[in-house]
């Protein structure tokens, strides 16, 4: 699931779901995104973490513990992965293949893990 209104976030959510076996869902508010996880959790919810509210993203972590949390902080172009498992900084490719193995980092830790060319994200923890 991918919550937030910001143009980052809406590219995000496209590019996700052109990748084959993705269901991408989106939210614009917390209410819709309360409604969509009290149906069945999203294995991952990338959100905009400049304008997000702690309160209420980080619980999310001790009510479904298999969930992957993802802040994009658009201000930086960095992605924060808020979990127990530990990531080092992917590209933009391999975030979509940790994304569709369900949040597993050692499946996107393969290949060369550098960044800096055009559109690549940083990912830190």
């Amino acid at each position: 699931m991918v919550y937030g209104q910001s143009l980052l976030l809406a590219g995000m959510a496209a590019s996700l779901a052109e990748c084959p076996g993705l269901e991408v869902t989106r939210a614009t508010t917390w209410a819709g995104a309360c409604r969509r996880m009290a149906g069945q959790p999203p294995d991952v919810l990338i959100f905009d973490l400049t304008n997000a509210c702690e309160s209420q993203i980080l619980p999310l972590l001790f009510k479904h513990s298999g969930l992957l949390l993802i802040g994009m902080d658009t201000e930086s172009n960095q992605a924060v992965v808020v979990s127990g498992q530990g990531a080092r900084s992917l590209t933009l490719q391999q975030m979509r293949e940790m994304v569709g193995a369900g949040g597993d980092a050692e499946a996107a830790r393969h290949g060369d893990t550098e960044t800096g060319g055009h559109g690549d994200l940083e990912i830190t923890r």
